[in-house]
């Protein structure tokens, strides 16, 4: 029997990602929940779990009374479309971070030099 490390390194090459073009158009998201996963037998969480949602304001039009009972009907309540869940160890949660960061501040660099 082969010994798996042995047969790994033989077999290793470094592989590059390329990212293929999405499908379809982008869609809004401005719903975000995150729940922190179960714990292991050593006590520490599996993983984050991280849901992306849209959530749309109702169509309001009319009186003002009509648009009292528009919201009325509502229930007082909006729902949220899932979008995706996703799911992140907590390395790949650090890369997240790391990469939204870099892009907040590439947004806040072009509006600085916008103004």
């Amino acid at each position: 029997m082969t010994d798996p490390s042995i047969l790994q390194q033989r077999h290793s090459a470094t592989l590059r990602v390329v990212w293929a073009e999405p499908e379809g158009a982008a869609q809004p998201c401005n719903q975000f929940a995150v729940t922190v996963g179960l714990p292991t037998q050593s006590g520490m969480p599996e993983a984050v779990y991280l849901t992306l949602g849209s959530v749309e304001p109702p169509l309001l039009f009319g009186t003002e009374a009509d648009v009292k009972q528009q919201l009325e009907s509502t229930g007082g309540t909006l729902t949220v479309r899932p979008l995706g869940r996703y799911v992140f160890t907590r390395g790949r949660l650090d890369e997240l971070i790391a990469v939204l960061q870099s892009a907040a501040n590439a947004f806040d660099q072009a509006q600085e030099g916008a103004t």
